[in-house]
């Protein structure tokens, strides 16, 4: 039987005991709370602004060095034997009075039509035949098709460096670049292009690399992308948005300071 004595000794030891056990985890708690915080600075610190690290190969603007200050829009379709691609030409802008911009030159779409390589797989990207569509004739098509056809047609005796193809023709015969879009089964479009010279097709121009006529069949989930397209691009290019920006911006701004 343990004695008053030796039990009060035990407990005291017991209590000395407890009690250093909870200093003790509660500086280990707060030595791994300050090394938490120290490499969660660390890694911070070291991890550029605006850097996705779950990946580590995968390339960031600030990996880099450096912030976007170009897009490219572009979309592609690709048919059996040839593809289509479209792009944007933007509109070029000028100073307009002391501080304000205008459009100087408007922009357009430049529709690509590009052969399959006849060596081998892949598409003859350096062969394209070009068409560039004004936000005019954009909006003709898109008030004509699916349900009507459209045709367009650019002559070449002009430079025509805006169709991509570079040429120019001064003195001849003129040659019609010509582009049809039609409507097909379950609302399929077809768009091709042709060179025309007196009501005869096929008639590329000297210094062209690829054979005409070239077509490409969209179906209607790819026709109505490039509808959206078409649809959303109008603004840009006629510099609208830009424009509009800044002029409300001036109207703001001179409403509120009164001059």
């Amino acid at each position: 039987m343990i004695s008053s004595t030796a039990f009060r000794s035990l407990q005291s030891t017991a209590v000395r005991s407890l009690r250093s056990l909870s200093r003790f985890g509660s500086a280990v708690a707060t030595s791994a709370a300050s090394n938490l915080s120290s490499t969660y600075f660390i890694s911070k610190k070291n991890v550029p602004p605006y850097t996705c690290t779950s990946s580590p190969h995968q390339r960031t603007f600030s990996s880099m060095g450096m912030l976007p200050r170009r897009g490219y829009p572009q979309y592609t379709v690709f048919d059996q034997n040839c593809a289509l691609s479209i792009r944007a030409q933007m509109p070029v802008f000028k100073k307009a009075g002391a501080d304000g911009i205008s459009v100087d030159r408007r922009g357009k779409l430049i529709l690509e039509f590009i052969p399959r390589n006849t060596a081998g797989a892949g598409f003859a990207w350096n062969t394209k035949t070009a068409f560039s569509l004004s936000a005019e004739e954009m909006g003709l098509c898109l008030s004509q098709l699916p349900g009507a056809g459209v045709e367009l047609s650019h002559k070449l005796h002009y430079a025509d460096s805006e169709d991509g193809d570079g040429m120019r023709q001064l003195s001849g015969d003129l040659i019609d670049k010509v582009l049809t879009i039609e409507p097909k089964d379950g609302a399929a479009v077809l768009f091709n292009i042709d060179y025309f010279k007196d009501g005869v097709g096929g008639q590329s121009p000297d210094g062209t690399t690829s054979s005409t006529p070239l077509n490409v069949t969209l179906q209607a989930g790819e026709f109505e992308v490039v509808k959206s397209i078409f649809q959303s691009s109008i603004p840009y290019l006629l510099g609208w948005n830009a424009t509009m920006d800044l002029a409300t911006a001036a109207a703001i701004s001179k409403g509120v300071t009164g001059g």
